[in-house]
């Protein structure tokens, strides 16, 4: 573990950021709804940098919210990459996400839908959010062979990058399966007031002392957040659950430190009795998301192996 990363979580624990993650769903609602306002997207700016890079972006609808398309060339490249964002379904994205989004279009050759998908608040679950999400991947597939399209997630964008290839099964496969995902710190919310999953809830509570970013008490406010008022199906809610037959091979990272790496085990379940391809690598004692950063080694390496990944 570098020094870098050591002084920055030490930092990241003095800040206290966990402790926004222990506060009810209306003050998290309401952070949410702060923070969103604190930094709005600049389409203008945001052209203004692509015709400074020389690269095309392209700004469309799906289902009346903001997709991004980043491309090297003004016609469609050959495969694309389905960017999906995290910020627990209530935050938007931030410069770490189009930097990133960015990146991978210029070293992969690929072309990149980096979708607004919509958040969770008081009025509005995350069935739309799956419906809109589901809605971009098909678009994408009238475009691209589904073979050359990859899908990468970081947490609750995570949960989505696998959750929409559940939904496609629920809902009979009509569309056919990526060639391949990336889901980086992805967690889930089970009802932890059932009996089987009072292992899980312990797995967590176990790792939470290490976690400098989540507590675990999210996964319960998150979960009353996500669903509503409205029954949804399990699978939107708690991801190791749901059919995850035909699925690509699938990539999970996790960071060692952080509480949500307790799911690791669950999914390693769910692919064995699916007999899906996959991987689970795991950063030692990194945090929450880790591959996002590049300002520390561990966080710059494993970006850049994504990145690698992508270029299939």
């Amino acid at each position: 573990m570098t020094l870098t990363y050591k002084t920055a979580s030490n930092i990241v624990r003095l800040l206290g950021v966990k402790n926004i993650f222990k506060k009810s769903k209306d003050e998290i609602l309401e952070y949410a709804k702060k923070q969103n306002a604190k930094s709005p997207f600049d389409m203008d700016k945001a052209k203004r940098r692509a015709c400074r890079k020389k690269y095309f972006l392209f700004d469309r609808e799906v289902m009346g919210h903001r997709l991004l398309t980043y491309q090297k060339n003004e016609s469609p490249a050959q495969g694309a990459i389905l960017y999906l964002l995290g910020g627990g379904m209530i935050t938007g994205p931030d410069r770490l996400d189009f930097s990133l989004a960015e990146r991978i279009m210029e070293k992969t050759g690929k072309d990149v839908y980096f979708l607004f998908y919509p958040l969770c608040t008081a009025d509005q679950n995350v069935k739309r959010t799956y419906e809109v999400c589901f809605e971009t991947y098909k678009l994408m597939t009238d475009t691209y062979k589904s073979e050359k399209i990859g899908a990468l997630g970081f947490s609750s964008g995570a949960c989505l990058a696998l959750g929409i290839f559940l939904h496609n099964n629920a809902l009979g496969r009509p569309l056919p399966m990526p060639g391949k995902i990336i889901s980086v710190s992805r967690g889930g919310l089970p009802d932890i007031h059932l009996e089987k999953n009072k292992a899980i809830w312990g797995k967590l509570q176990a790792l939470s002392p290490q976690d400098i970013m989540i507590d675990p008490t999210y996964v319960k406010t998150a979960r009353e957040i996500a669903q509503g008022q409205e029954d949804l199906p399990e699978y939107m809610l708690d991801g190791c659950s749901g059919d995850f037959s035909a699925f690509p091979k699938t990539y999970f990272y996790f960071g060692e430190s952080e509480c949500l790496y307790a799911f690791a085990e669950y999914f390693q379940q769910a692919m064995d009795q699916y007999n899906v391809p996959y991987e689970i690598i795991v950063g030692e004692g990194m945090c929450h998301c880790y591959p996002l950063l590049r300002f520390f080694r561990e966080g710059r390496e494993v970006q850049d192996e994504i990145i690698d990944l992508l270029k299939f």
